[in-house]
């Protein structure tokens, strides 16, 4: 559904300190294909060039090198078939929302750049679907921020497209309205293909079936959750409380910091049996045992320092 192929953008800005101007790589050669259906997820930290990505992606800004295919339509030349397929909830969303219009007014208004001129019924389906049907009608400006939220993908979802670029989607509302618009999502837009860019890698590893890490524009890691997992920690972590650590001394890949005991282990069956030995030889009082697998934020990490 998507392709990319050696993507890259530079950019120039003046160095204060040297009073000249230099170029900044914010995109770097990146390869990517991502499935029809899929949640693909782009993460890094700032400046990493997920933003840069999504916008080259959407037609908004062009790219130095490489290509970009969206549901087989070229991204630069057949700019306004690619905008026809995309729904876009940009990460400064309140922007592209007029608070002095009504929720329903907003749609009926972005329908309408659209060329959507008889769009009443699905702007009647997108606010039920969104649940502000009792809110339609009120300015934008007295809408919560998970309110504003919910129309903003509204808007994004107006034109029914087959692919969809949430960047940082959940960012600054409540539990209860990210519970509600994940729910959603997972519930809803199962057809459709989704690019997902986020600095919340729980959101990210809940939600995604692949992820990608940019770092320095470049692309460092790929793979699903899981994969990933696998590949860049093969072992496991056992956790033990106790105040008796220095029976434990002799294990190896052992760390021990106060009253915790961490052993690193690719066999847990074997080290849970050596353990228990020793709490019983000893008779070791033991407050806690347990087993810990990769985070997907160490997996950041790791990906980060390379």
């Amino acid at each position: 559904m998507i392709v990319i192929n050696n993507l890259t953008k530079t950019f120039t800005r003046k160095n204060k300190k040297e009073k000249k101007k230099e170029k900044i790589v914010a995109v770097d050669h990146i390869n990517l294909k991502i499935n029809k259906g899929e949640i693909f997820g782009l993460i890094g930290p700032n400046g990493a060039g997920k933003t840069t990505t999504i916008k080259m992606l959407s037609t908004l800004i062009l790219p130095d090198e490489g290509s970009m295919s969206v549901n087989g339509f070229d991204v630069v030349k057949d700019a306004e078939k690619v905008r026809n397929n995309l729904g876009v909830l940009a990460g400064e969303f309140t922007r592209a929302l007029y608070w002095r219009l009504s929720g329903k007014q907003n749609l009926k208004f972005f329908a309408n750049l659209r060329n959507m001129w008889d769009a009443d019924e699905r702007i009647d389906e997108l606010i039920e679907l969104f649940g502000l049907k009792e809110q339609e009608n009120e300015l934008i400006m007295k809408y919560s921020t998970g309110m504003k939220h919910k129309l903003a993908l509204a808007v994004a979802l107006l034109n029914d497209p087959p692919i969809l670029f949430l960047d940082e989607p959940l960012t600054g509302i409540d539990p209860v309205t990210s519970f509600q618009l994940k729910n959603l999502i997972k519930d809803e837009f199962q057809d459709k293909t989704i690019i997902w860019a986020s600095h919340n890698l729980y959101e990210i590893e809940e939600m995604c079936d692949r992820i990608a890490l940019i770092n320095d524009g470049k692309i460092v890691l790929e793979g699903s959750p899981e994969e990933l997992k696998k590949k860049l920690w093969d072992y496991e972590k056992i956790v033990i409380v106790t105040d008796n650590t220095d029976a434990f001394t002799n294990i190896n890949d052992v760390e021990i910091k106060n009253n915790v005991v961490e052993i690193k282990t690719k066999d847990v069956t074997n080290t849970l049996l050596g353990i228990t030995n020793i709490v019983q030889k000893k008779n070791i009082r033991v407050e806690e045992i347990k087993t810990l697998r990769p985070t997907l934020e160490e997996i950041f990490m790791a990906g980060v320092k390379k």
